[in-house]
């Protein structure tokens, strides 16, 4: 499936790092932007004497996930403006597997996700549930997720795209060509038009 990281032009470091050693940085789940991440309610029909053991077997394997955000479109204003320093920075085009099942498009749900405890076979289980939804309100955002045990998830295909937004100045734009140029990486830059947003290849 193809997804994209969207980064700004401060800490160009972080963006030529997945250009060249094609890893994404996972942040611990608890250090995101969203306060609700990882919040959840649970209910059971049934009589449960061994609930705290539940609680505590869900909250260990939540703890060892950390978590890479990616966006299933370069197509939108909010995500540029948001995590591409109002178009002054970068998406980065990625070729995910589609059979990972550590790669999943969220679940957008209300404010708590819910947890049916008769239907969760092991804590494991309850952690990823929770991990791959979040509130709705985030949307707009369309998300993909990797959920990963190490700081760095190691990208199995080469980057595809390097998409430049309006604003990246000539000089970073210059520099961002020579990198892409080296690792093989189309380098384009966006456009906006009454239809939308696109990306023109500045290879030719």
């Amino acid at each position: 499936m193809l997804a994209y990281k969207f980064r700004p032009a401060s800490n160009i470091e972080f963006t030529l790092d997945i250009l060249m050693n094609r890893r994404l940085y996972c942040a611990d789940w608890s250090q995101l932007n969203d306060p609700m991440e990882g919040i959840y309610a649970y209910y059971t029909n049934e009589r449960r004497t061994r609930i705290s053991d539940i609680i505590k077997d869900i909250k260990s394997h939540k703890r060892g996930y950390k978590v890479c955000s990616l966006a299933s479109s370069f197509q939108s204003h909010l995500m540029w403006s948001h995590y591409a320093d109002g178009f002054n920075g970068f998406a980065i085009e990625l070729d995910l597997p589609d059979d990972n099942q550590n790669i999943k498009r969220i679940k957008y749900r209300g404010v708590f996700a819910m947890l049916n405890l008769d239907q969760i076979e092991n804590g494991d289980h309850a952690a990823r549930e929770i991990l791959f939804s979040k509130y709705k309100e985030w949307s707009y955002e369309e998300e993909i997720r990797i959920l990963n045990n190490e700081p760095f998830y190691q990208l199995n295909n080469p980057v595809r795209r390097v998409i430049a937004g309006h604003r990246v100045s000539k000089i970073l734009l210059e520099t961002m060509k020579f990198v892409c140029d080296q690792k093989g990486i189309t380098l384009c830059r966006l456009g906006i038009g009454d239809e939308g947003l696109d990306a023109d290849s500045l290879d030719h």
